[in-house]
């Protein structure tokens, strides 16, 4: 068996006919007991344009950052800010095999995942966990938010459709 994963180059796949789309999620915490927590469950990205039924989507890159300065975050992490993402149709389970720990702000890091949506008005949600304390940078800082943007396009390639659907017959 083949376990190599389905990863085209980017340079394969047909910009000129699928137009990127844009996750965006952000959740702010609020300072609370001399912390800024986030705990909440997941909720909805908003993608800039809508997302398709029964479509291959790659994740091409993903930026993550927060409404302070980069230092000012590093300095005052407490329990690493954890980002995770997942599909309404699989019932809360997450696309990434793991969480992706924020112990920096990262810009269009290189995060190729192919998923395919599974039926109408499908969504990705997504959540945050950690912690921020507050030093004297943040000393008057009554929230903090953390974004999160994922750049994924819709794939129209037939030969990326055939393997995708040949390598997950459960998802294609």
């Amino acid at each position: 068996m083949n376990t190599s994963p389905l990863v085209p180059r980017i340079e394969d796949l047909p910009y000129y006919t699928s137009p990127p789309i844009e996750f965006i999620y952000r959740q702010t915490a609020s300072f609370t007991a001399g912390v800024y927590p986030w705990v909440s469950g997941p909720a909805a990205m908003i993608p800039n344009r809508p997302i398709m039924p029964n479509t291959i989507y790659y994740f091409r890159s993903l930026t993550l950052t927060a409404d302070i300065e980069e230092q000012v975050f590093t300095a005052n992490i407490v329990a690493v800010p954890q980002f995770q993402t997942y599909l309404k149709s699989r019932a809360g389970s997450p696309l990434f095999r793991e969480a992706i720990y924020m112990g920096n702000f990262t810009q269009n890091f290189d995060y190729r995942l192919a998923w395919k949506t599974q039926q109408d008005a499908d969504q990705l949600f997504a959540s945050w966990n950690g912690t921020l304390g507050q030093n004297a940078d943040l000393v008057g800082v009554g929230s903090i938010t953390l974004t999160a943007v994922i750049s994924a396009q819709e794939i129209v390639d037939d030969e990326f459709i055939a393997l995708f659907k040949q390598k997950f017959p459960k998802e294609g």
